[in-house]
Order: structure tokens, then sequence, then C-alpha cells
């Protein structure tokens, strides 16, 4: 990719806007840790608060100065920090091109991707944690249900599921909302099968009223039952044919399924929080405290050992189609984004990583 010199005065902006923000906020939270005698913790958000200040401070590059290029060779970030608006970029480029084989691969071998959303409603901050904790479990048990093999000794299949699931790709988004100072944790998923059955993804059931969409909203055979499987789970009632029968429609949280369009991979792996949502400390505390040592995306069946945060091939573009003349590069240390702005403004900058194809489309 170009890091063109509008991409790099965007990520400087971002810094400024966010990440001395939230390293004055690591600070603050790492006393608030100390105080309540959380000591172990409180030192783990102390060095969070310096990586993410100093997150790209530092870029090694090779220069070719005949043919006015730089070459990225490796660049300091704060890596896996869910609150980094830059690295955050750079782990769901990652996160796109690690998934795009295996996609494929399925897709030879007759497999159908499904977009699913799973959600629930609104929390309180102080329950947010043990929300997503109590939606972990009830997702592995709706996989379960769609999953395991109905002939075996297990009971943890449902009888009368309308499809059978054979991978899922799980990923986590939360959502703060100002005026009722709650939060909406839910679940953006690629599920796949290699069973289709139109009928199944019709939405003819009319449901609740949308006030988003000023309409109602209407469901599909599939999403009703996933919607009753999804409540059932969550709530921890025992699934069984009386109280599934019983589990009304408009007593189920909302769920979708639909099938996968060109945007899906994006909309499945996107951020799981917006900057902009993160007004105050106290919102800052809250999702911090709640994804803290938690998978963000997690793959289920034959995705469990999917690779998606790291350059996993380390695969490369060539240097050829970029230079006009043969040269050979010496080692540049280029501290701050700024540096490279003005001393090297007029530089064509690049990453011949190919897990950085996508970063510049989202």
């Amino acid at each position: 990719m170009d890091f063109e010199n509008e991409t790099l005065e965007k990520m400087e902006q971002k810094r400024i806007d966010y990440n001395r923000k939230y390293a004055n906020w690591y600070k603050q939270m790492s006393k608030d840790m100390q105080q309540e005698k959380h000591l172990a913790y409180a030192e783990t958000l102390k060095k969070k608060g310096e990586r993410i200040k100093s997150c790209m401070n530092i870029w090694l590059w090779d220069i070719y100065r005949k043919n006015k290029l730089l070459d990225l060779q490796k660049v300091n970030r704060c890596m896996n920090n869910r609150f980094c608006p830059n690295c955050r970029k750079f782990n769901l480029s990652c996160a796109i091109h690690n998934l795009k084989k295996p996609l494929n691969d399925l897709l030879l071998d007759g497999y159908y991707p499904y977009l699913v959303t799973l959600t629930i409603p609104n929390v309180l901050g102080k329950e947010l944690k043990r929300t997503i904790e109590k939606m972990n479990k009830a997702f592995k048990k709706l996989f379960g249900a769609y999953s395991y093999d109905l002939q075996g000794k297990t009971t943890k299949g449902f009888k009368d599921r309308l499809i059978c699931f054979e991978g899922a790709l799980k990923v986590l988004e939360i959502t703060y909302n100002e005026e009722s100072n709650t939060y909406h944790p839910h679940f953006h998923c690629l599920f796949f099968s290699q069973q289709y059955d139109q009928e199944l993804f019709i939405k003819n059931t009319p449901g609740e009223f949308s006030n988003k969409r000023n309409s109602y909203n209407f469901y599909s055979l599939l999403d009703i039952q996933i919607m009753k499987l999804w409540t059932m789970y969550f709530k921890e009632i025992r699934v069984n044919e009386k109280n599934y029968n019983n589990t009304k429609l408009q007593d189920c949280f909302i769920c979708d399924i639909r099938e996968m369009d060109s945007a899906g991979i994006v909309e499945v792996l996107k951020y799981t929080f917006k900057d902009t949502d993160i007004k105050s400390y106290d919102v800052f505390k809250n999702i911090e405290l709640a994804i803290s040592n938690k998978r963000i995306r997690q793959g289920y069946g034959i995705l469990y050992n999917l690779k998606l945060e790291d350059d996993a091939d380390g695969e490369k573009l060539s240097l050829e189609e970029f230079l006009n003349e043969s040269e050979v590069p010496s080692l540049l240390v280029v501290r701050e984004i700024k540096e490279l702005l003005t001393s090297y403004r007029d530089y064509k900058k690049i990453s011949r990583s190919k897990v950085h194809e996508d970063i510049i489309k989202i």
C-alpha cells in the first residue's frame, strides 16, 4: 500500500485527538486500581498508557534516495491495544487479509457464508463485563445447537434445527448510548454451511416497529429460530420442546441472518467500538474493564484455529515494480509522523506487506 501524505496526516490527527487522551485515562485508571489494591492490574494499565502514548513514534524504512522511495520495514506500535485508532486499522487490515484465503477455500469446498447479527438489550456500565461473559457462553451453546451431530450421544445439538453450521467467526461490537448512559454489546458473525434453502431466508413474519428505520421489522423462519435459541441460551432457560414453543417472538432478542454480500467481511470484522463513542473517562473505564483479556474475534468449528491478528504468511509484494532504477537502500529511522510529512513529504512511502493492502479502504 501507499502511505500517502493524506493518510499519514489522518493518522497523526488521530494520535493527537485520541492517543494522548487515552494515555491520560490509562494513567488515571492505574491510580484508581492502586487505590483499590489491584496492584498488578494497575501496573498493566500504566504500561498500556505509556505504549499508546508512544505509538508510531519510531519508523524504520529502507530509503532509496535516487528513486525517492521509502519502503517500510517496521513501525513501533502498541499492537493489541483495542483503543489505539491507528493500531485498530492495522489489525483490521491484517484480519481481512488473513480471512481471504480460508474464506475462498470454504467457498470452493461448497460452503455458503451467512451474515448473522446477535443482539441483547442495552445494559449499564457496571453490567457490561458480566453481560459479555454471558454472551460468549450463550454463543458457544448456540453454535453447538447447529453443529453437533444429532446421531451421536451428545444432547447439545438442537434436533429441530433448520440448518447445520460447520464453522463460524464471531466478532464483538459495543456501542454507547449517551442519552440513556447504556451500552449495547452485540455480535457480528459469519456462519458457514453446506446447506442452502431459499425459503428459510424469506423475511415475511412481522415483528416490532423500528424507530431507526421508521418501519416494522420482518423475520424469516431461520431468524425466528435463532432468536428463540439465542434468547433462551442467554437467559439460561433450558432448551426443550415445551420451553421453545412457549418462547414468544415479542420476548426474544433481535437477531438477523442473511446471505453474505461483497461487503460482508468488513461488516463482520469492523471495529469493536467507535472512538466518537468514548466520550468520557467513565465510558473508557467501563469498556476497558469489560474487554480486558477477552478475545474480540474468535473462530468456531472448522474456523477454530483461524489466526486473524498476526501477519500469518509474511507475504510481500515485489520491490521491482516500485523502482525506476537499481539502487542499494540505506536504513532510515524516522521519529514521529510529522517528520515524514516534512523532511520526506516528496518521497513515495510504501509498505510491501500484503496484510496492509486494505488499510486505506477501511
